[in-house]
């Protein structure tokens, strides 16, 4: 046999050999059978204890930011302006004295050792400091009770979700405006009522304070979109990313310090989508480096942000500005799922969820590790042009063992949303042809139980 034989002989016995390693490596890989949930309870082999513990002290929390009387905020209550109420801001939080609301929405208001009770003939709620209890579901309040002058003060988001409100920004006037939610008592929990059943993993990406997501028309179609989730009883992530860069536009919208009535808006809409079934995480801390623009750019790679020290200020970075504006996270995604393994293994140090593959050669499903972190992939992508069809045929016909899991960047909604608020009512028009609809539709009707990240463990 000739050298040059041997050569390609050789070469092509490597190939196969490392096809059939693969193809092994593949198929212990897929076929592990599908993360399904029985008695409400994730049933895998491959999820993490429950004994996580951060590495990380935050060194930025809410009770430490400063609060301050506004003046150029005006709040509009069910068509009721009165301009004499003093309005507190904390964290991007706009605060209004209870007693007020109680008063112009007709409920009682009673105070004993430190605790509130609102009552009507509906409804009795009782509040403490950071939590509340209503038709027997206790829940921890978005912005806490706060003091002043001897008066109790709630916040926007609170009295959206205690009272079935909903707060529409008018940014030019600085007004507030609180409606009535006609969608906030809708209940077509079709994934509630099922108690086994195959999980899914849905994921809206690159959610920030900036490119349209902030602007006066779109925040009122996105509470829209909460609504219709919540409605269909879908769990669903927030991929956040805590500051938005365009350095070649002069933008640095730093929520710690850029204070204006856009990004309090901003962190009322966060409220409003934790308050209807999200869980948010971190995705880098800008997710850009140099001139790039975020959710364009990479922040975290071999190339950026390469050595511990940068490693470590991205993600400490993006953990102080949630805990400062009081915004829970859940976990942690690097911009394009570039991280590289060193700055992964530094990820895993701060957070026990890292919403992303561990590697492109095992992509199908959850991968844990030795020190008890669980990487979650999107093995169904995106969705692309407005076309969820490959995901939805994945999903009508799934893959044995082929995690549910994808995401969408859910701007490409908005043109399917219509929101008019003319006659002090939130009343939306959206398209049953939207691509999350689409899904949303797949997902109820293959009885897909929609669950959060943190709910995959032992």
């Amino acid at each position: 046999m000739s050298k040059k034989k041997k050569i390609i002989l050789s070469t092509l016995l490597s190939i196969l050999s490392i096809a059939i390693l693969y193809g092994i490596l593949f198929y212990f890989s897929f076929f592990q059978g599908f993360v399904t949930v029985k008695d409400n309870k994730v049933q895998s082999k491959l999820l993490p204890n429950d004994d996580f513990t951060s590495s990380y002290t935050p060194k930025l929390n809410f009770n430490n930011t400063k609060e301050e009387l506004v003046s150029d905020v005006k709040v509009n209550m069910l068509n009721n302006i009165d301009s004499s109420i003093p309005v507190i801001k904390k964290s991007q939080r706009h605060y209004i004295p209870l007693d007020y609301v109680c008063k112009t929405l007709g409920y009682n208001l009673t105070k004993s050792n430190n605790a509130f009770t609102i009552s009507n003939s509906n409804y009795t709620i009782t509040l403490s400091e950071d939590s509340y209890t209503k038709e027997n579901k206790s829940s921890s309040l978005r912005g806490n009770i706060l003091t002043n002058n001897n008066q109790a003060f709630i916040s926007i988001s609170d009295i959206e979700e205690i009272f079935n409100l909903i707060s529409v920004y008018t940014f030019e006037n600085q007004t507030i405006n609180i409606l009535k939610n006609p969608q906030s008592n809708i209940q077509n929990n079709s994934s509630e009522t099922s108690s086994d059943g195959k999980i899914a993993l849905v994921r809206l990406e690159d959610f920030t304070a900036g490119e349209g997501i902030s602007s006066e028309t779109n925040q009122p179609k996105f509470k829209a979109m909460a609504n219709f989730l919540s409605n269909s009883g879908i769990k669903y992530h927030i991929a956040w990313i805590p500051r938005f860069k365009a350095p070649n536009d002069n933008i640095d919208n730093d929520l710690l310090t850029v204070d204006s009535f856009e990004n309090a808006a901003f962190i009322n809409l966060l409220d409003y989508f934790i308050n209807h079934g999200a869980l948010i995480g971190l995705h880098g801390y800008t997710h850009q480096a140099g001139d790039s623009r975020s959710a364009v750019g990479t922040e975290l790679s071999r190339k950026v942000n390469s050595s511990e020290e940068e490693t470590r200020a991205v993600i400490e970075n993006a953990i102080n500005t949630a805990t400062a504006l009081n915004i829970p996270f859940g976990f942690f995604e690097s911009s394009h799922y570039k991280a590289s393994s060193a700055q992964k293994s530094i990820i895993e140090e701060y957070f026990q969820y890292i919403y992303e593959p561990k590697n492109y050669l095992i992509y199908t499903k959850l991968q844990k590790t030795k020190n008890n972190n669980l990487y979650i992939p999107t093995p169904l992508s995106y969705v692309r042009d407005l076309d969820a069809n490959p995901i939805i045929k994945k999903l009508n016909k799934p893959t044995p063992g082929l995690l549910a899991s994808f995401f969408y960047h859910s701007t490409k909604e908005l043109d399917f949303i219509e929101v008019d608020t003319s006659n002090n009512v939130f009343d939306v028009k959206y398209s049953i042809e939207s691509p999350l609809q689409q899904i949303v539709k797949s997902l109820n009707e293959n009885k897909y139980i929609t669950t959060h990240v943190t709910e995959l463990k032992n």
